[in-house]
Parts: structure tokens; C-alpha cells; sequence
């Protein structure tokens, strides 16, 4: 009887390059982009799923070049997908009670801030838009776009993707841009469709950047939670939780009035 060979086992060293080789495919076809042009990117960004309405408790925390930080708590109502928002100020007392009111109707946007001491609304005129936001980081024009589309009236262009992937976008705003800004560029996770990272630009200058560095889910919407807006030339920021959200129940309307501001 002629003896056969024992099989060979594959070699430590082959076997693990073996697997190397298909755990980087496995990882390649994970990471492969779903898209391709920014407009396709801007167009799922479009049609992610947002609630109706949502309520949200914020804490507003700034803090100054030189390290000096002052926190606020405050109450977000929000509905029509972000073109309705009213902002009150909960905490500290020599704030409490002061409101922001933006809504959007017909392409127009009215803006009204009330400040108990003077016991009136005052509209923001739209040479205000870039004032701070009570003293944050954030202006008016900015904190009224943060349940919206801060591009509206701009033209995007997709300059690279990165690994994740995250889409790589400039946009360059269009004679109908309603905004300060004549350039922004901002990055966007597949994963979420919420840019994590805003770059503000005017006259070739970076004037701003927002960086969304926590989402929080709720009912089975993605919602941004964590917020961070940065002056590049003051050296300051401006940080925004938001949590115990509420999403999808019915606001009464009259919430988003001036008579109602000023309660």
C-alpha cells in the first residue's frame, strides 16, 4: 500500500495575511460612498426624516479668550420644519424671561428678541442678522438656521470625500443667498447627513466654525445635541446642549407669536 503525504497546514504567516486581505475588502465595501455629486449629497441631506414639532431643553454655555465662562439654560420650541422657532431663557435670573421668535412665511423671515428690562419686542432688522446672539457666538442669522438649511441660496460643489466616508462640500452663495456669508464649506457623515463640521467664510476670510460633535436619537429620529460655534478671530466659542427632547406633538400656534414672546 503506498503511503499518501499528510496535508500541509497553510503557514501562520499566510493564513494571517489571508485574512488581512478580507478584512480589508470587508472594510473597503463598507466605506464605499453612496454618493457620488453634491447634489445628490444635498438631496439626501433634504430628505432625512425630521419631526414635525420638537420642544428641547438648551444650555448655552460661552466662554471668552481669556477663559471666563457664563452658562444659560433655555427652552426651544420648534416646528415647520425649523422655519418656527421661539427660544426662552430659563436660567439665570438677570436673563429669565428674555425670548428669541424667528419664523419663516413666504420666503421672509421676521425675527423678534424680547428683553423684559425694556418690556418690548425689537425686530432685528436684516443689517442685525450677524449681531450676537445675546452675547454667544452665535448670531441671529445662525441661530435661526439651526433647525433649518443654512444653505439656502447657495450653489454646492463636492470637493473630496473622506473616509467614513464624509463628503467634502463647498458652497458659494447665489445673487438669492439671504446670508453674510459668501462661502461655506461643510463636512457631512453618511452615516448621519448632519454636517459635523461648518466652516463660515466672507471675503476669503474664516469668520466661523461649527462643529456638531454628539447626535442623540429620538424616535428614530437623529437630532444634533451636542454644538459648538467658534469666533476664529476672538479666540471664543459658544457651546449648546440640547436634551430632553419632544418631538412630533402638537404646538398650539399661538406659541409662535409676539403676544406669547412677551409672557
Amino acid at each position: 500500500m503506498r503511503n499518501h503525504p499528510a496535508p500541509t497546514r497553510p503557514k501562520p504567516q499566510r493564513r494571517t495575511a489571508l485574512l488581512a486581505v478580507l478584512l480589508a475588502a470587508l472594510l473597503g465595501f463598507a466605506s464605499a460612498q453612496q454618493y457620488q455629486t453634491a447634489q445628490e449629497v444635498t438631496d439626501a441631506m433634504e430628505a432625512l426624516a425630521a419631526p414635525s414639532t420638537s420642544v428641547a431643553t438648551m444650555t448655552m454655555t460661552i466662554t471668552s479668550a481669556s477663559g471666563h465662562s457664563l452658562t444659560r439654560e433655555m427652552q426651544l420650541w420648534s416646528a415647520n420644519e425649523g422655519k418656527s422657532q421661539l427660544i426662552k431663557f430659563l436660567n439665570p435670573a438677570d436673563i429669565r424671561g428674555s425670548g428669541f421668535l424667528s419664523v419663516e412665511e413666504a420666503g421672509a423671515t421676521q425675527t423678534l428678541i424680547y428683553l423684559p428690562a425694556l418690556g418690548r419686542t425689537r425686530r432685528v432688522a436684516g443689517g442685525q442678522q450677524q449681531d450676537a446672539f445675546f452675547g454667544s457666538d452665535f448670531s441671529y442669522e445662525e441661530i435661526s438656521s439651526m433647525s433649518g438649511d443654512f444653505t439656502d441660496g447657495f450653489e454646492a460643489e463636492l470637493l473630496e470625500v473622506k473616509e467614513g466616508p464624509v463628503y467634502v462640500l463647498e458652497a458659494t452663495a447665489t445673487d438669492e443667498a439671504d446670508s453674510s456669508y459668501d462661502r461655506i464649506i461643510f463636512e457631512v457623515p453618511e452615516s448621519t447627513l448632519i454636517p459635523n463640521r461648518v466652516e463660515f467664510y466672507r471675503g476669503g476670510d474664516l469668520i466661523k466654525v461649527l462643529t456638531i460633535s454628539g447626535t442623540t436619537e429620538v424616535n428614530g429620529y437623529v437630532l444634533p445635541s451636542q454644538i459648538r460655534m467658534e469666533t476664529v478671530a476672538a479666540g471664543s466659542y459658544t457651546e449648546i446642549t440640547q436634551s430632553d427632547f419632544v418631538v412630533d406633538e402638537e404646538i398650539p400656534s399661538d406659541v409662535f407669536t409676539e403676544r406669547f414672546l412677551q409672557r
